[in-house]
């Protein structure tokens, strides 16, 4: 599962920190994460498996408030940031953009899809 934290500059999201973590590593990172920055909002994607995160969320960290958040197009959103951090280099940029598949998983660029989806929503 992807894992982000960003901060607002300006009108635009800068990205401070992204990982992709297996569940059980979850909390480890999350407690490290939360020594380092503070945020003022904790999300989690209403996706696959949400329900199950948010329960081990709120019993591990019972300070802070989860919101559950709708995660509508954010894989393709979180493509669209993968190639903009990672642009194609040859041939593969010569394929059409609804074509480009991250040759790596990318689920720490949905989680700042997730954020930035999030904040247009406030």
């Amino acid at each position: 599962m992807g894992v982000a934290v960003a901060e607002r500059d300006g009108d635009a999201w800068k990205p401070l920190f992204r990982a992709i973590v297996a569940p059980d590593e979850l909390p480890e990172l999350l407690d490290r994460c939360l020594a380092q920055y503070t945020p003022q909002r904790t999300l989690v994607g209403a996706g696959t498996g949400a329900k199950r995160i948010l329960n081990l969320l709120q019993r591990q960290f019972p300070h802070l408030r989860w919101e559950l958040v709708p995660e509508r197009n954010t894989t393709l959103q979180a493509r669209e940031l993968y190639f903009a951090h990672h642009p194609p280099r040859g041939w593969r940029r010569l394929l059409p953009k609804g074509m480009r598949v991250p040759p790596e998983p990318y689920d720490d660029y949905a989680a700042l899809a997730i954020i930035y989806q999030a904040s247009q929503a406030e």
